[in-house]
C-alpha cells in the first residue's frame, strides 16, 4: 500500500491531479464567439420558460456549427431529460463525462436520470469506477509521463554522478507503479469507447440482422449497450445484464459520435437557469 507521505504517493498524487485539471484548463483557454455565447443564453432562457424542444434546438445548432463541450452536452443532456427523451439525455450525460470526467453535476444528473426512469444498473467493480475518473487520453498521458521519467531516472542513475543511485530508483519505483495503475485503466477505457445507448422507445431485439426477424424481447430506452457487429443496416449488441441481439442503427446512438471539442461554455444547473 502506498503511504500519504511517501515519494510515490506524491508523483503519483502530482500528475494523477494535473491530467484532472487538464480539461478544465483546455477548456478556459478557448473563449466561445460571441455567436455561440447568445445562442447558449437564449437556449438557457428557453429551458427557463419550459420550452424545452427550442432550447434542445439551439443546443444542437451550437454543436454544429461550433461543435460540442462539456457544458453544452450537460445542458443539452438536462433539456432531452425535461423533455421526456431518455435516451438522449443518457447519451448526452455521457458524452459530456467523457470531457470532463471529474464533474460531479454532470455525473449526478446521469443517476438522476437513470433513477427516475428506473434504469438501475449492477453494482461496478471498484477498478472499473476508478478507470471512470479520467477520460481515456488522460490516463494514456499519465502512462507516457511516467514512462518518460521512468527513462529519463534510469538514465540519470547510471550517467550522472551527482545523482543518488536510491533517489533514481525511487523515482523509477514510483513511475512503474503509476504504469501499473494507468494502463489498465486506459486499455479499460478505450474498450468502452464504442458502446451505445439505445435511444429509440422499447427497441425491439431482434434474432437475426433483418426488419422480417423474429424477436427475442425487448430493451427499454436510455440502457447502454455494447456494438460487437455491424450487418447493414443492424447491430448486434450486447446490454450490460448479458443479453445480447440486433437493434437497427436508427434505435441507438455510439457516445463517441460526437464532433470536436468546442469553444468553452459556463454549463448552468437547471435549477438556476437565468
Amino acid at each position: 500500500m502506498i503511504r500519504p507521505n511517501t515519494l510515490c504517493y506524491k508523483v503519483f498524487l502530482l500528475i494523477f491531479t494535473a491530467l484532472a485539471a487538464w480539461p478544465t484548463l483546455a477548456g478556459a483557454a478557448a473563449p466561445a464567439p460571441a455567436p455561440a455565447r447568445h445562442l447558449f443564453q437564449q437556449g438557457n432562457e428557453a429551458y427557463s420558460r419550459g420550452e424545452y424542444k427550442a432550447a434542445i434546438g439551439d443546443y444542437l445548432d451550437i454543436a454544429r456549427r461550433y461543435g460540442v463541450s462539456a457544458p453544452l452536452l450537460y445542458n443539452l443532456a438536462n433539456s432531452y431529460a425535461a423533455d421526456g427523451r431518455t435516451g438522449k439525455a443518457v447519451v448526452n450525460a455521457l458524452r459530456a463525462l467523457r470531457l470532463d470526467p471529474g464533474n460531479e453535476d454532470i455525473r449526478a444528473t446521469l443517476e438522476q436520470v437513470r433513477k427516475d426512469k428506473g434504469l438501475y444498473r449492477q453494482s461496478r467493480p471498484l477498478y472499473e469506477r476508478f478507470a471512470d475518473l479520467l477520460a481515456p487520453k488522460q490516463w494514456t498521458l499519465m502512462a507516457a509521463v511516467a514512462l518518460f521519467l521512468f527513462s529519463l531516472a534510469y538514465v540519470a542513475t547510471f550517467f550522472v554522478d551527482k545523482t543518488p543511485r536510491v533517489v533514481g530508483r525511487g523515482v523509477m519505483f514510483c513511475c512503474l507503479g503509476v504504469l501499473i495503475v494507468s494502463v489498465p485503466a486506459a486499455v479499460f477505457q478505450y474498450r468502452t469507447w464504442n458502446d451505445a445507448v439505445v435511444t429509440a422507445a422499447d427497441a425491439r431485439l431482434l434474432i437475426s440482422p433483418f426488419a422480417s426477424a423474429g424477436s427475442s424481447g425487448t430493451i427499454r430506452e436510455g440502457r447502454l449497450v455494447r456494438p460487437l457487429k455491424s450487418h447493414g443496416n443492424f447491430l448486434l449488441v450486447a446490454d450490460e445484464n448479458g443479453r445480447s441481439g440486433w437493434l437497427n442503427k436508427a434505435d441507438l446512438e455510439l457516445i463517441s459520435g460526437q464532433p470536436s471539442q468546442a469553444p468553452h461554455l459556463h454549463a448552468v444547473a437547471p435549477a438556476r437557469i437565468e
